[in-house]
């Protein structure tokens, strides 16, 4: 085997055309350049500089650079104590074109990351050091498991958020920081370091650069997803700066974009099932529903009030006029916040933000923010002193227009709002019972039943009630038929125990209502929702301490021949001991106070079987009560 000159220029041009040739035809030299490695650092960063480029050539040599020591000694070597910036660099080229595609390579150089990871801490090796490790890490789980390991992203955010890193090294930084972040542990997401880095991500982010900020904002929503994270770092500080972040990033975003951002916030059942492919669209839904998340924790209850610098900037946001997705994150924000009566009320009468949800849910607006909208005004509703307020400014009627969506959860919400509103409060009972709808809405034709000519609010309801609706995207949501059905009930209660003596009017425009016990009736048949279920026959129960309303029982007991079977199919298995004792006392007692109401007060509209249908039924409910 032919040896190398001694004569160092004689020596580099033979290496040089030695490395031109096949490494096929004679890689065992290999050994002899590997020794003179060993000799002064001018002459091994030559030798290094020709084997670095000749490997990047011909990748060929990559494994006859591992079977014959080269690849071990460069990497036992990458010593910026012992060796000089220059002949490291050249090393670092060796290392780098050698692991290229290569996962033999890559499997025995991977234990030396913390010696190139240690390389970026000198400016002249640090761009060479950062391809090295791309090479290293693309496409090779074990080595992301290592960076990951090494907190290689902590290095990274570092020196990126310091200035540290060249434009032309940016996107291998960014690849590198990325591949490591998706390999942290639940652990080390949880830890100091990585809250650091966060917050280093953060900073870049909010620099809005617009070639990387898509990464950065990747980066930390995938932080954002893990709910103990979000507690972690729920400040006023981060949490405005979030917020900020994502006011810049919608800003960025196309109409088309914006658009489909809205369409994937409306899958309410599954927030983080997203179909979209486009990056922008999923980062942007992604950070509305992190931040979203974040005002639901313990955290930010405690560290946030109305008087909060953020809460300014979402109150800011809301306002304004444009129909943004950002809107949506406000609502459930603000909602979030709106936990207890003293909040709501201050939102109500000081802040009157009530009369911008109220705009929003009249308006034609995207299906996700009237959910949103609806939601937070629900929780306004919760103070009684607020209901007669939000029914003067119009909530009613925009509740009656957002009945009419084909969305089922938005119907709920509007559903559940009314119901709410109307719970113990005669302004706005006052309201459904007399105020015509609005000549924008038309009533749902009920099938054999003859509309009013100057339909009112509450026939709006009835119908509604009544009308097809399709499947909830989740059983936590609201029923508009549960809710509609609990809304008419509602009324009632309050009804019987006003002591009022202008009452009078108000039960004979409540029975003038065609159809009014058959929402209530269907609360008796469904079988879904059990406490539904009682309120409907304590409804029916009210209904029936009056002749006209026990008329309008007995219509319904006429055209439903099976829901005197389900009355005693709910008083006798409550009786029975299937349910506990106060649930079971409370169905039985509805049953029988609706039984006794209907022989007082529905014999003359009742048939001769139908009156020996509630007689016998009641006299087996008596024996249950003796029993």
């Amino acid at each position: 085997m032919a040896t190398f000159s001694e004569q160092p220029d004689v020596y580099l041009k033979e290496v040089e055309q030695y490395l031109a040739d096949d490494p096929q035809s004679n890689s065992t030299r290999l050994k002899q350049i590997t020794a003179r490695l060993q000799a002064d650092s001018v002459l091994a960063e030559h030798t290094a500089q020709l084997l670095g480029t000749a490997v990047g050539k011909q990748h060929t040599w990559q494994g006859p650079y591992r079977e014959n020591g080269i690849l071990e000694h460069v990497v036992q070597n990458l010593d910026l104590s012992t060796h000089p910036s220059a002949l490291v660099k050249q090393y670092l080229r060796v290392i780098g074109n050698s692991v290229a595609d290569n996962d033999t390579n890559r499997a025995f150089v991977v234990k030396y990351l913390p010696r190139i990871i240690n390389c970026l801490s000198v400016e002249e090796l640090r761009f060479t050091a950062l391809v090295v490790m791309y090479n290293l890490l693309t496409e090779y789980e074990p080595a992301h498991d290592e960076g990951a390991h090494l907190r290689l992203d902590s290095t990274l955010s570092e020196y990126l958020t310091a200035g540290n890193v060249s434009e032309e090294a940016i996107d291998y930084a960014m690849d590198l920081l990325t591949w490591t972040t998706e390999k942290l542990t639940p652990d080390q997401l949880l830890d100091t370091t990585s809250t650091a880095v966060f917050d280093n991500i953060l900073k870049l982010a909010s620099q809005y650069d617009d070639d990387n900020v898509e990464e950065y904002v990747a980066i930390l929503v995938h932080y954002l997803q893990d709910p103990n994270f979000q507690q972690k770092i729920a400040t006023p500080n981060t949490f405005e700066r979030l917020v900020d972040l994502m006011y810049a990033f919608e800003s960025r975003l196309t109409v088309e974009e914006s658009q489909g951002v809205f369409e994937e916030l409306k899958k309410q059942a599954d927030p983080n099932k997203i179909t979209s492919e486009e990056l922008g669209v999923i980062l942007m839904v992604r950070l509305i529903n992190s931040i979203s998340a974040m005002s639901a924790s313990d955290a930010f209850a405690r560290g946030f009030g109305l008087q909060s610098a953020v809460i300014e900037m979402l109150l800011s946001k809301l306002t304004s006029p444009a129909a943004t997705p950002s809107k949506v994150c406000c609502c459930v924000i603000l909602g979030n916040l709106a936990t207890s009566d003293e909040v709501c009320i201050e939102i109500v009468k000081d802040m009157k933000l009530h009369i911008t949800l109220i705009e929003i849910l009249s308006s034609e607006s995207e299906q996700a923010l009237l959910y949103a909208a609806a939601g937070f005004i629900r929780h306004l509703a919760f103070p009684s002193s607020n209901r007669p307020v939000l029914g003067e400014a119009g909530l009613i009627e925009a509740c009656c227009k957002l009945l009419v969506y084909s969305d089922p959860s938005i119907r709920g919400e509007a559903a559940a709002i009314l119901c709410k509103l109307v719970s113990d409060g005669a302004a706005n009972i006052d309201i459904v019972l007399f105020r015509e709808l609005p000549d924008s809405i038309s009533p749902t034709p009920l099938p054999a039943t003859a509309a009013p000519e100057n339909p009112k609010i509450l026939y709006h309801i009835v119908t509604q009630a009544l009308a097809p609706s399709a499947p909830l995207p989740s059983t936590s949501m609201k029923n508009p038929m549960i809710e509609l059905g609990r809304t008419i009930i509602a009324i009632l209660r309050y009804i019987r125990q006003s002591s009022n003596s202008q009452m009078g009017k108000y039960t004979d425009a409540m029975f003038k209502t065609p159809a009014i016990a058959r929402p209530v009736a269907r609360l008796v048949r469904q079988r879904f929702y059990a406490d539904a279920k009682a309120e409907g026959i304590l409804g029916l129960g009210l209904m029936a301490q009056t002749p006209d309303g026990s008329a309008c029982v007995v219509e319904e007991l006429r055209a439903d021949d099976g829901l005197l079977e389900s009355i005693k199919e709910i008083a006798t298995e409550s009786r029975g001991g299937q349910e506990n004792n106060a649930t079971a006392g409370r169905d039985y007692q509805n049953a029988v106070v609706l039984l006794h109401g209907l022989a007082n007060n529905g014999v003359d509209v009742m048939s001769a079987a139908m009156k020996s249908d509630v007689e016998e039924l009641q006299t087996e409910l008596g024996k249950l009560m003796v029993q």
